[in-house]
């Protein structure tokens, strides 16, 4: 199963097929076979493996920090990782494999105001969703961009970070008062609780640019 945290997508890079997308400003059409959208090879896709790749770093990291926290510490503990380790982890890994990265949630539910998606995150998480309200699994939401992208700009994707029975303590109904002290110091203007196991909590975006480690389709 594609598990995640509240934080950040899991790491099987493989258990959910990429969803296709037009770039934003475009109209969207039903979900298509990746063919449809693509010249490349999947198989020999530089572009993809690089945002796979990165996705996968940045997800396994944060976990890795988050689940140590928490038992080190407690929800207390995992809040201050989000707050001061994550966008750290971010910097590593965007370095390291040359990509663009962070997470998103729909505005009004995220915990911090650089968090509100826009533009084509926007677009493409409320397509996300619409499509868990219609009955899909938010863990299940991919979404690779690779037409009609700003100059520069290889590829695009997106993956859903379902809510888990783990995240509630920190993103749920009733999280306790030191957490939601916590919470409050390091993020006062915090719209990230109220979820329960399922929801969609937001997602992790990653874009590739062009250049020599990529090929292929990008206008």
């Amino acid at each position: 199963m594609f598990a995640t945290t509240a934080c950040a997508p899991g790491t099987d890079q493989d258990a959910a097929p990429e969803r296709p997308m037009q770039a934003q400003g475009d109209p969207l059409p039903p979900p298509a076979p990746a063919s449809a959208t693509s010249t490349t090879d999947p198989a020999t896709d530089p572009a993809l493996d690089r945002a796979k790749a990165a996705a996968m770093a940045f997800s396994r990291q944060l976990r890795g920090k988050l689940q140590a926290a928490m038992q080190a510490g407690g929800p207390t503990a995992a809040v201050e990782v989000c707050h001061a380790e994550a966008p750290a982890i971010a910097d590593a890994v965007m370095a390291e494999h040359g990509v663009r990265l962070g997470r998103v949630a729909l505005p009004g539910r995220n915990r911090h105001p650089a968090q509100a998606a826009q533009d084509w995150q926007l677009l493409t998480l409320d397509l996300f969703q619409q499509r868990v309200s219609g009955g899909e699994a938010a863990a299940d939401q991919v979404a690779v961009i690779r037409e009609h992208l700003p100059d520069g700009i290889a590829l695009r994707m997106m993956r859903g970070i379902a809510t888990e029975p783990g995240c509630l303590a920190c993103h749920g109904s009733e999280v306790a008062e030191p957490v939601r002290a916590a919470i409050a110091e390091r993020y006062p203007d915090d719209h990230a609780t109220g979820f329960a196991v399922g929801d969609l909590r937001g997602a992790l975006w990653v874009e590739v640019p062009a250049d020599a480690g990529t090929t292929g389709d990008t206008p």
